[in-house]
């Protein structure tokens, strides 16, 4: 009798998911609050030079350290990992406060940026640790809504503590950060309740089928980080998984830095129009991963992950040609079904297909190139806008922004059809775990059939092969 999945309100209530869940969101918003917050501060110290060196800082931990976090994840109890993750940004993040120039802050924004990928590979390669194989879907899913389903509200948060009287600790903070000061003493204390939750969870050691001792302790981690890279580049839908994902949120980065600009100056509405749009894109996300959640077939995870990219893709290529804000928002719904739906399936895949020993390795590097491809999206997407606008292009594509947007959209559906061009054997020769073909493999030498072969073996045939019994 197959299990039954629960309820996302009866996850939520009680177990160690609940607590995981919880310790996520809090943290997670708090670094939405610190991210909106140092990009206000490198502005007001550098302008448009400094947002983009500190979107540069938060791109290059992941370029560089994204494997050793991996390696860490996967050989130390990913409690610790957690709580060492809180803890450090909830000491770091309140010098911000007194950064008055840019290398200090970059250098800062380089360790909390570490930290955070310190935290987010674990995070999620416990779950199928800490929920039955039917509630995966429904984990991921809530999941996802903790990790970006509380950028507005940390963009929210950030404008109501600037409103905040100021702090000046006696001088010490810089008139220019004196606004953004209570942003990042509220994120050190969102990092704290986020250890105090975790710290009540139980030790989450991992399941390893080999251990060594100190002195071979470098020379296993050498070792966990070259098989983990073959693992990755060998195993073809994990790999489908991580590039269709990161390339997603490469093209979906454009949105974050030109979708107001794109409402003011092409839709010709204010900001209420661009609430108006960020909450169809939130609205179809919540819908898109109702709908996997309850109605996505066990084995078509592949297709409907390449489909859910396509949509993403289709739906913001749709919304940069329209005229109008109730035309852009829905087609934003669109984008957002695909999105919501497409993240809750690359992550089910994952986890259904990775065992718990490589688990941390591969999230590290989903969530390494995502968070790289997002950055890099945030970072381009004014440059090349500025690059289009000086060749006048005409209708359709009147208006840079209008074009990025467009360009952004394509991207992922190239991602999309890639998923589903390497997905075609997958649905009839599905990849199976090292654990599964060994077990085909012991049940296909007990019968006398093997891989390749027209016929059954013959008795005789099987018992010149039998290795000898002692009796």
């Amino acid at each position: 009798m197959s299990e039954v999945s629960l309820s996302p309100s009866k996850l939520l209530r009680s177990g160690a998911f609940a607590r995981l869940w919880w310790a996520g969101l809090v943290s997670s918003t708090g670094d939405w609050v610190t991210i909106f917050a140092s990009l206000a501060v490198a502005d007001s110290i550098a302008g448009g030079t400094g947002t983009v060196t500190l979107i540069v800082s938060r791109i290059l931990p992941g370029l560089f350290f994204g494997a050793v976090v991996g390696v860490i994840a996967d050989r130390v109890d990913r409690k610790k990992i957690l709580l060492l993750s809180d803890i450090g940004r909830a000491a770091i993040v309140p010098a911000l406060m007194f950064v008055s120039d840019l290398p200090t802050l970059v250098l800062i924004n380089l360790v909390l940026e570490f930290l955070s990928l310190l935290g987010q590979s674990p995070r999620a390669a416990v779950i199928p640790r800490v929920v039955g194989p039917a509630d995966i879907v429904t984990a991921n899913s809530l999941s996802m809504g903790a990790a970006y389903g509380t950028i507005p509200i940390g963009a929210g948060l950030g404008f109501f503590l600037a409103a905040l009287p100021e702090l000046s600790f006696s001088g010490l903070i810089p008139e220019a950060n004196a606004d953004v000061a209570p942003a990042f003493l509220f994120d050190s204390v969102t990092f704290l309740l986020s250890a105090v939750i975790v710290a009540t969870l139980p030790k989450l050691p991992i399941d390893r089928s080999d251990s060594s001792g100190d002195d071979g302790r470098f020379r296993e981690s050498l070792r966990d980080l070259r098989v983990g890279v073959t693992f990755l580049w060998r195993n073809r839908s994990v790999r489908r998984v991580i590039v269709g994902m990161s390339t997603g949120l490469f093209g979906g980065g454009t949105v974050i830095v030109l979708g107001l600009p794109f409402v003011t100056e092409v839709l010709g509405a204010d900001t209420r129009g661009f609430f108006a749009i960020v909450a169809a894109l939130g609205l179809g996300a919540a819908v898109g991963v109702f709908l996997v959640s309850a109605y996505a077939p066990r084995d078509r995870r592949s297709a409907v992950f390449a489909g859910s990219l396509i949509a993403t893709g289709v739906g913001l290529t749709a919304a940069a040609l329209t005229d109008t804000v109730a035309g852009a928002a829905g087609w934003l719904i669109v984008m957002g079904l695909g999105a919501g739906s497409g993240y809750v399936m690359g992550l089910t895949e994952l986890h259904e297909q990775v065992d718990d020993e490589m688990r941390g390795r591969v999230f590290a590097a989903l969530f390494t190139l995502m968070r790289i491809g997002l950055f890099f999206s945030m970072m381009v997407a004014v440059p090349v806008r500025g690059f289009i606008a000086a060749l006048a292009l005409g209708p359709p594509f009147n208006g840079p922004n209008r074009v990025v947007l467009f360009m952004g959209g394509m991207i992922i559906v190239l991602a999309g059809l890639g998923a589903a061009w390497s997905a075609r054997t997958f649905l009839s020769r599905p990849e199976l775990s090292e654990r599964a073909r060994e077990a085909l493999g012991e049940a296909s030498w007990a019968s006398g059939s093997y891989p390749g072969s027209s016929r059954k073996r013959s008795s005789a045939e099987q018992g010149r092969d039998r290795p000898e019994v002692e009796e």
